[in-house]
């Protein structure tokens, strides 16, 4: 027999046998990543929203899954293409990851299909409703709406309103053009005597007594004037296709132009409980005197001041940018004279203590204040509700006024202040950049002498016989 050699690396020797070499290998290839792979997560379930939500129908991977809200369960982990479809919005493809949490929510946006359409009308100005909501005002442009029936509506005071019904389609420009017909009413005016002037809502018309006129329905301040005689005047309400008729009856007097007479007597002056420097409340006694029924316009002021300059059609504005010096020029050139304080205040509130020239409290549509929105002066006369009891016109708001005072404490008030003395002048009645406060009767406002601010205006005052 021959030798037997001895094992080289055998198991006796310490070394790894073949099934120690396997098991090694192994061990090195599980720590390398090549063992058993982590088993799938569970399938997931899954919430798609459309936005709006209004049920659009819902396929994923291609399979109809119902309409958003949509809810899908047992959906495994990847990446699913979702198609959205809904009336009036564009087809929507949307690719969504679920990434196999136990839930995920998907929310897709949609786009809605579009048109436009375009608004005018003659006049322009006319509010826009679309499906009885107030969109802007004639002409509107190229207004997008959504895909889809419509109606709307033009309306403008004193016209009578449009209806029309409209389908957008999309991309599609549709332009509408109307011409707006005007309600009318009829109101015929006489007066004795008879060829007196006639003014519409202190306005001065062309035309004599009597005389016909064709106009919007609505409340109109009506008046007449002739030489040698107290005008009259009356406020008229005018229904659509109907025809009113005014008589005024003047009686003799010589009040002049454009003024009306303030009695003499007693009135209450001043306010206890608002401003300190409107106390004490009293007593003042007045002579006659007649006093502007408006604020001077820029037209007035232009035939004394040729170079007084105004925007095209502000002819009937009141002149404002004039400093206390010169209104005290104007009012002597044309042979009047600024008010008193006192003078003022009984032109505006009488002598009933009233807060504002129509009354005790304050009413919106009565005076061009911060209230009324406008944010610009107006034409005299265009607040004709808010007249005082001895008729005149936008004392409260729209310009304030110049009056012949110093700026003092009034006779028993024995507050102090710098500001009191032969400083400032008085100015009367709040502006339109002023607010409720501002516009009563007793309030008072003061300025330098050479102030002239694009709210500062006047009206001038005269002396009267005795009554």
């Amino acid at each position: 027999m021959g030798k037997r050699l001895p094992e080289v690396g055998g198991a006796r020797r310490g070394g790894l046998g073949r099934s120690g070499w396997g098991v090694a290998l192994c061990a090195v290839l599980f720590l390398a990543g090549c063992g058993p792979k982590e088993p799938p997560k569970p399938a997931t379930r899954i919430i798609i929203e459309s936005a709006p939500d209004a049920g659009a129908a819902v396929l994923v991977a291609g399979e109809d899954r119902g309409t958003a809200p949509v809810t899908v369960e047992g959906l495994p982990a990847g990446k699913y293409e979702v198609l959205l479809t809904l009336d009036r919005y564009k087809r929507t493809f949307h690719d969504i990851v679920v990434k196999g949490e136990p839930e995920e929510t998907f929310t897709i946006a949609m786009e809605p299909l579009m048109g436009t359409v375009s608004v005018e009308s003659k006049p322009i100005g006319a509010d826009i409703y679309v499906d009885g909501e107030k969109v802007g005002s004639t002409p509107v442009f190229g207004y997008p709406l959504q895909v889809g029936d419509y109606s709307y509506e033009l309306r403008l005071e004193n016209y009578y309103p449009i209806t029309n019904a409209f389908t957008i389609e999309e991309n599609f420009k549709l332009e509408f053009k109307h011409e707006l017909k005007p309600m009318e009413a009829q109101m015929e005016v006489f007066s004795r005597p008879t060829g007196a002037k006639i003014w519409i809502n202190n306005v001065a018309q062309a035309q004599t007594t009597p005389s016909r006129f064709t106009l919007f329905p609505g409340s109109y301040l009506v008046s007449v004037h002739t030489p040698g005689f107290v005008q009259e005047e009356k406020i008229v309400t005018l229904a659509a296709n109907a025809t009113e008729t005014v008589q005024l009856q003047m009686s003799p007097g010589a009040v002049p132009p454009g003024m009306v007479l303030i009695s003499g007597g007693d009135f209450t002056m001043g306010n206890e409980d608002r401003a300190p420097d409107e106390r004490p409340k009293r007593v003042v006694s007045l002579k006659p005197y007649y006093m502007d029924k408006f604020e001077v316009t820029n037209q007035d002021y232009k035939a004394v001041f040729p170079e007084h300059s105004f925007p095209e059609g502000q002819e009937n504005w009141p002149a404002t940018g004039v400093s206390w010096s010169q209104a005290m020029r104007y009012a002597s050139l044309v042979g009047k004279r600024l008010p008193t304080e006192e003078e003022w205040e009984k032109a505006a509130r009488s002598s009933d203590g009233r807060e504002y020239p129509w009354g005790w409290t304050f009413e919106e549509g009565m005076a061009n204040t911060k209230e009324a929105g406008n944010a610009r002066r107006v034409r005299v006369g265009l607040y004709f509700n808010g007249t005082s009891p001895y008729r005149c016109v936008d004392m409260a708001g729209n310009a304030y006024e110049w009056v012949s005072n110093w700026y003092d404490a009034y006779p028993g008030n024995q507050d102090v202040t710098k500001d009191y003395g032969q400083i400032f002048r008085v100015l009367r009645g709040g502006s339109y950049l002023t607010g409720k406060f501002e516009a009563r009767c007793a309030s008072r406002h003061f300025d330098r002498m050479d102030a002239t601010r694009e709210d500062y205006g006047f009206r001038c005052a005269q002396d009267a016989p005795a009554q």
